[in-house]
């Protein structure tokens, strides 16, 4: 198996913190993406980081620039770019998820067991005649 065959498509989600400037944002990603072609990687897509208000304080932040980034990289070269990213001070938390994993869609009507029947009146009276005749 060659390297491309090996690599799989991941997605990075992330929060910079809110202490960089506008202006520097665009070279924040830069730092980003060299990061993780540096550590194997090779960049799909990133998308602009937008400011946002956080719902909880993060490391003491309630404000936060958030951004993702598509990318392939090969099992082995992951816990190399994980590192890197613990490391990045300007990281406050990332997610990175592996994109080619899919869920199995589940029916609700499957997923319920089957209902038993319970005996009518009818077969208890059968039942019951039977026993005590007998």
């Amino acid at each position: 198996m060659n390297e491309a065959e090996n690599k799989k498509e991941y997605e990075l989600a992330y929060l910079l913190t809110s202490e960089i400037s506008e202006e520097k944002i665009d070279s924040e990603v830069s730092e980003l993406k060299d990061l993780i072609a540096k550590n194997g990687g090779d960049i799909i897509q990133a998308n602009l980081p937008e400011k946002r208000r956080l719902a909880y304080p993060v490391k003491k932040e309630n404000f936060s620039y958030f951004g993702v980034v598509y990318f392939n990289a090969s099992v082995e070269n992951l816990d190399g770019i994980k590192k890197a990213l613990l490391f990045y001070k300007k990281v406050l938390r990332y997610l990175l998820l592996n994109k080619e994993t899919k869920l199995k869609p589940v029916s609700l009507l499957e997923s319920q067991p089957e209902k038993i029947q319970s005996p009518t009146a009818q077969t208890f009276e059968q039942r019951l005649e039977s026993l005590l005749n007998s």
